[in-house]
């Protein structure tokens, strides 16, 4: 991903019109599922003005919601007892923090109240809607943004597991390894560029197959399916991930392919049952600490590649 365009991208987003035009489609999507004096907890760290979590907090009071932010402490005991004690009702996150979530609310045996999960931060895939569902037995919603950016470039669909584009802002082109623009319903790597200049082409690296047909829910903007990791990510890693997490028994994981070979640190819950493990030139497994531990970062597991120093 280019780091100029990004940011290109970012300071026209987050510019105070663009940035109230935002709130205002968010304000939208959040008001068919959420109900005034609803507690919202929002679980971005970074809350200046134009950002995501900034956006996310005025929607939510523009629903008459009250968000609670997370943090300064983000370890998951937090956000487990931020959630509980506040009888939070919906929650806005990145995926795997909700999933994570779910999973320490079964642990602990405290009881969570969340009924919505508004995923945030990058695009949900599959297996991480299937757990969330599962764990917390809620409905989610989503939207595809970048990162904790401003930019906010699509809104989940609720009859399908894909993405509408904000196509009055936003533009997506699947292109294959050439840069070649590929027909709807090919899959290759995504371009997100703004429709106010659209020379700034910032390719995703991230896969997905576009449709252009009207939506069974109504909607005529085109929309995204097959989300999923491009060739930043082996295969290989990508569903290890994907297998390692799915467990209940994993709180937080991270895997990627070293110099010698695989590497891999698991945080789990003691006494549970663990997936088998595929050998490895560096392995941890590890306790979670409630005192210690936070979410090693807020993205999926494929996006996860930088192990802590020794000393962690």
């Amino acid at each position: 991903m280019d780091q100029k365009i990004l940011d290109r991208m970012m300071a026209m987003a987050e510019a105070p019109d663009a940035a109230e035009a935002s709130v205002t489609y968010m304000e939208t999507q959040l008001r068919s599922f959420l109900k005034t004096g609803e507690r919202v907890l929002i679980c971005f760290s970074n809350q200046r003005i134009g950002g995501l979590g900034w956006i996310m907090e005025q929607a939510v009071l523009r629903c008459g919601g009250v968000p609670l932010i997370w943090g300064p402490d983000y370890r998951w005991k937090t956000v487990l007892q931020q959630a509980f004690f506040n009888h939070v009702t919906v929650i806005m996150a990145p995926p795997l923090i909700v999933l994570g979530l779910s999973k320490l609310g079964k642990h602990t045996g405290l009881p969570l109240y969340i009924r919505h999960a508004f995923i945030a931060g990058y695009p949900c895939l599959g297996w991480m809607l299937d757990g969330i569902v599962k764990g917390l037995d809620c409905t989610v919603h989503g939207c595809f943004s970048f990162g904790e950016t401003g930019i906010l470039a699509g809104i989940s669909c609720p009859h399908c597991r894909g993405v509408h584009i904000r196509e009055d802002v936003y533009g997506v082109d699947i292109c294959d390894e050439d840069g070649k623009v590929l027909p709807d319903g090919q899959r290759g790597e995504m371009v997100v560029y703004p429709k106010e200049q659209p020379q700034l082409q910032l390719y995703m690296d991230d896969r997905a197959c576009r449709l252009s047909e009207p939506c069974k829910c109504g909607s005529t903007a085109p929309r995204l399916e097959q989300l999923g990791p491009g060739r930043e990510v082996p295969e290989d890693i990508a569903e290890l991930g994907q297998q390692l997490h799915s467990w209940t028994s994993v709180l937080d994981c991270r895997v990627k392919r070293g110099s010698y070979g695989l590497e891999m640190e698991l945080v789990v819950f003691p006494g549970e049952k663990l997936p088998k493990l595929p050998s490895a030139a560096k392995q941890i497994v590890r306790p979670w600490d409630p005192q210690t531990d936070t979410p090693f970062y807020y993205a999926p597991t494929v996006k996860n590649v930088d192990f802590p120093p020794e000393s962690h």
